[in-house]
This record gives structure tokens, C-alpha cells and sequence, in this order.
């Protein structure tokens, strides 16, 4: 059973990487220019789901960081998803 568990970990550890060898360039290159609401919202969407992961909320982060003056409401709504349903984990 021990060893199952870990080999689950392991998994979980080699998605996140994976996601976030995918989502750097995409993060980067919506940094580097100006991006519809739209845009911005889908690729938030996705990487929330993996924001338990530093290396992930860096990037979401790295982004709300960039548009909060451009999308403020936007923005807005990403931090407190992540607050719902990442932060409550942690209490």
C-alpha cells in the first residue's frame, strides 16, 4: 500500500512538471504582449487548476501580475478563486 501511494505522488509530481513545461511559454509570450480578457481568463482557468504547484502560481501570479491595471475585475476574480480553493486547504 506504502509503495502505491508513492508511486501516485510520483505521478502527481511528473503532471505538475509536465504542466508546467507546457504552460511557461504560454504565460511568457501572454506577458510579452497584450492579451484579450478572453485570453487571459482561459489560461488562468487552466493553470488554477495546477496552482497547488509553486512553480504554477508563480506563473498565475506572474500574470495577475501583469494584467491586474489592464483586466482589474478579471484579476480580481482569479485571486479569489485560488484563495477558495487553494488557501482553504491550508487552514
Amino acid at each position: 500500500m506504502d509503495e502505491r501511494i508513492y508511486q501516485i505522488a510520483e505521478q502527481i509530481v511528473e503532471i505538475h512538471q509536465k504542466a508546467y513545461e507546457v504552460y511557461l511559454p504560454l504565460v511568457e509570450d501572454s506577458c510579452s504582449r497584450t492579451v484579450s480578457e478572453a485570453e487571459l481568463s482561459h489560461l488562468l482557468d487552466y493553470l488554477l487548476d495546477f496552482a497547488c504547484d509553486e512553480k504554477i502560481l508563480g506563473l498565475y501570479k506572474k500574470l495577475c501580475r501583469k494584467y491586474l491595471y489592464v483586466y482589474p475585475r478579471c484579476i480580481k476574480f482569479y485571486i479569489e478563486a485560488y484563495r477558495e480553493m487553494w488557501e482553504a486547504e491550508n487552514k
